[in-house]
């Protein structure tokens, strides 16, 4: 994640070599005289504290499993840090626009009495620029996970949210740790930078406070007859935001038996009159509805009643 690059200690005013002392982070360079610190360069990284442990997420996932109507053997959770870059910042945008601007003129008139000065208003349009200031804020995920995340409301949880220091070796040893595919910079050029060239004007990013939050989640595998699956919550508000699961089809267990009863007759009809050479209905007719029920019916009995359900969309999921 830290990205290690080989840098000369030089004076980065005159050049002068050897200008930083082990162990120092404030110096003065001798030839010339520039005072020199040592900053870190690297967007500052948090990791937001779980409000929920492994017990409470079980319980937690226990009664939405039951809302469902399913019932199934939970494995051990797992803790998992997916990094969040939030990019903050004050977008500044300037506008060409035309005003309308009152002016007044004096229009004569000739009558019987002479001639008579009437003063009027006009409007004329004057070319005007407008600033505009507006405060920007994002959160978008940095790296991929194996659940779809579309569903986590990162806003919500990033206000209830507990910061602290984000230690990588720390980290490691309670959660696993998905690593940064993008930098915030590039996000942030991706995401403001671009935004701003119109017919009217251009709007650009006037200040970036890039950083990355490590959101946590629970990953709680699942053990049903009809397999292995999982359920995903975060552990900031303990809500359920993916899951893979068997969803059983609307249709009863015994649509292939009523399948397979029409087929047989179907089928019957067909080589009766093949045989007998009478038939109450088109043999043709009959030989195809036979078939098709036929083959749906095997079909239907080879397969489970259940289909796999794989991370929800937008409002399938109940929120407390």
């Amino acid at each position: 994640m830290n990205d290690l690059k080989l840098r000369p200690l030089t004076c980065p005013q005159c050049g002068a070599p050897g200008v930083v002392r082990e162990g120092t982070r404030i110096t003065e360079c001798e030839r010339c005289g520039t005072r020199l610190c040592l900053t870190e360069k690297s967007h500052p990284r948090y990791e937001v504290a779980a409000n929920l442990n492994a017990a409470q997420a079980i319980t937690a996932a226990r009664s939405w499993l039951d809302t469902r109507g399913q019932v199934g053997l939970f494995g051990r959770p797992e803790l998992v840090l997916v990094p969040y870059h939030e990019i903050a910042g004050r977008r500044v945008g300037v506008f060409e626009r035309k005003v309308p601007v009152r002016k007044g003129v004096r229009r004569y008139l000739h009558g019987s009495q002479g001639e008579e000065t009437i003063p009027e208003y006009v409007y004329e349009e004057k070319q005007d620029t407008k600033v505009m200031v507006a405060d920007v804020h994002h959160l978008t995920p940095a790296a991929r996970t194996p659940w779809d995340l579309k569903m986590f409301q990162a806003d919500a949880a990033r206000r209830s949210a507990t910061l602290q220091s984000f230690d990588l070796v720390e980290a490691q040893r309670h959660a696993t740790v998905y690593a940064e595919e993008q930098s915030p910079s590039a996000v942030a050029a991706r995401r403001f930078a671009e935004a701003g060239v119109t017919a009217r004007g251009s709007a650009e990013m006037a200040a970036t406070s890039p950083r990355t939050l490590f959101f946590p989640f629970w990953s709680i595998p699942l053990q049903t007859e009809a397999g292995s699956f999982q359920i995903v919550l975060e552990a900031v508000g303990g809500e359920i935001v993916a899951w893979r699961l068997p969803e059983p089809y609307p249709t009863p267990s015994l649509t292939w038996a009523l399948l397979a009863i029409v087929g047989a007759l179907g089928l019957g009809h067909a080589l009766r009159a093949l045989l007998l050479d009478t038939s109450a209905i088109d043999p043709v007719i009959a030989f195809a509805v036979g078939a098709a029920a036929t083959a749906a019916a095997v079909i239907k009995a080879n397969r489970p009643d259940w289909s796999i359900r794989s991370w929800p969309e937008a409002g399938t999921i109940p929120r407390p």
